[in-house]
């Protein structure tokens, strides 16, 4: 579901949320949980460098989050990431059916 999930978010958006680039692109995570893994507005188009070596570079990352989604989403998912994450085999089957059909 991952590398699906991750593949879809790469070929959407292309270049890094963070500084632009369009080398070595990862899928980041705003906030970390297990609940937030396949949350669509927590995952964007990262650069390794912002990814990795600047852990998410989440200065510029808040920045790019606060003007796509507010203050809500941003505390919305914030609070999500407390929550226990227990998907089904259904739900998961699902979730690839629908990144598979937006390649």
């Amino acid at each position: 579901m991952w590398k699906i999930q991750s593949k879809y978010i790469r070929e959407k958006e292309k270049k890094c949320i963070t500084c632009g680039s369009t080398k070595d692109l990862q899928a980041g995570h705003f906030v970390h949980g297990d609940s937030l893994d396949f949350d669509e507005r927590n995952i964007h188009c990262q650069c390794l460098f912002c990814n990795y070596y600047q852990s998410g570079n989440l200065i510029e990352y808040t920045k790019k989050m606060l003007e796509m989604y507010g203050m809500e989403v941003i505390e919305e998912l914030q609070q999500k990431k407390r929550e226990i994450f227990k998907p089904t085999q259904e739900w998961l089957e699902k979730r690839i059916e629908y990144f598979k059909g937006l390649e």
